[in-house]
């Protein structure tokens, strides 16, 4: 049997054991209703590295807007295999530039089923809408608090982003997603109306480049990744120079390295977050993180603007932004969470 067909039989018994381990834990759920089919959700949980009964910290990779999990997962598999730990990852609708209290269902789902699967808490790693989709589920869906141990927001579009801001009009629709993360959208708003930036037990930290082309500003009194609670780092104040991409952020030593050692010293809520001073000496000696071909992440990178922009190009788009559903402008009830 070859290696596709081995992947597709691991995503069929993934699929099946967190159905069965999802219903047996369904009284526990908190937070809106998901809308979505259980069929949906289930198909786009993919698990390269089974969770199934983890000896080790499973972890969750929240891909970006404008590509797919798979898309995503291919630029840092290496990565990922190097470090050892189980990993999963969802394909969002429309190369996650549906609408983000859509796709957000996606995530709630892969993390119940993984933490299912795993009997034991989830770290989450996730660059740009993917640093904001974790947040954004265990805002509003408190029983998350109890299953992730971590979160790692890179180049997250906390605060949303004033690059191309006034590009999307009733002229010029935009998809979902990026009316959505632009500065002062209305869903951005009311997340960031709620009382708490980093909600729940969760060890929260935050990666940003200052020469991120996508999402800014990334310094002054209010950087749009940084979040109140988190331990918020500057790859640049970390390796002095450096110049890293939006895309790249995700794939660079200084991050995967926060990555690592936020999950090392987990359970230990939000004095669990990434240390600068924990870091390996040698952190800025190489670009990427550990396990990564430095020539071909660096091809990767360089071609994965062309493949976003595709992959935008034949997506719905909507002449405004979504409404904000109500469940979304409410403070989420907390008792016992």
């Amino acid at each position: 049997m070859g290696a596709v067909g081995r992947r597709l039989i691991l995503s069929v018994c993934v699929a099946v054991l967190a159905g069965l381990a999802l219903g047996a834990s369904a009284a526990s759920a908190s937070g809106p209703r998901l809308t979505v089919p259980q069929s949906d959700l289930a198909a786009a949980l993919k698990c390269p590295i089974d969770p199934t009964n983890a000896s080790t910290t499973p972890l969750m990779f929240v891909t970006g807007t404008g590509a797919t999990g798979d898309q995503g997962y291919l630029i840092g598999q290496d990565a990922f295999k190097a470090y050892g730990h189980p990993v999963c990852y969802v394909n969002f609708p429309d190369f996650t530039t549906a609408d983000i209290q859509v796709s957000v269902q996606y995530l709630v789902y892969g993390l119940r089923a993984e933490f299912a699967l795993a009997h034991r808490k989830v770290a989450v790693i996730g660059i740009s809408q993917g640093g904001l989709l974790p947040r954004f589920a265990l805002t509003y869906w408190p029983d998350l608090r109890r299953k992730v141990s971590d979160v790692l927001a890179a180049a997250g579009t906390q605060h949303g982003t004033t690059v191309g801001l006034g590009s999307c009009s009733a002229s010029s629709p935009c998809p979902p997603a990026d009316w959505q993360q632009g500065a002062g959208s209305r869903l951005l708003r009311a997340l960031n109306s709620q009382p708490d930036e980093t909600p729940g037990n969760v060890s929260y930290t935050t990666v940003r480049s200052l020469t991120d082309e996508t999402v800014q500003p990334q310094s002054g009194k209010h950087p749009s990744s940084a979040l109140q609670g988190a331990s918020n780092i500057v790859i640049q104040s970390v390796c002095p120079g450096r110049t890293t991409s939006h895309i790249g952020t995700i794939r660079d030593s200084v991050t995967f390295a926060a990555f690592v050692d936020a999950v090392a010293h987990g359970g230990k809520g939000k004095r669990g977050a990434a240390r600068v001073s924990r870091f390996p000496p040698d952190v800025c000696s190489h670009p990427y993180a550990t396990g990564l071909n430095e020539a071909q992440t660096t091809l990767f990178l360089n071609l994965a603007g062309g493949v976003i922009g595709g992959n935008q190009s034949m997506v719905p788009k909507v002449p405004a932004e979504p409404p904000v559903r109500k469940v979304f402008k409410r403070v989420p009830h907390l008792k016992r969470h």
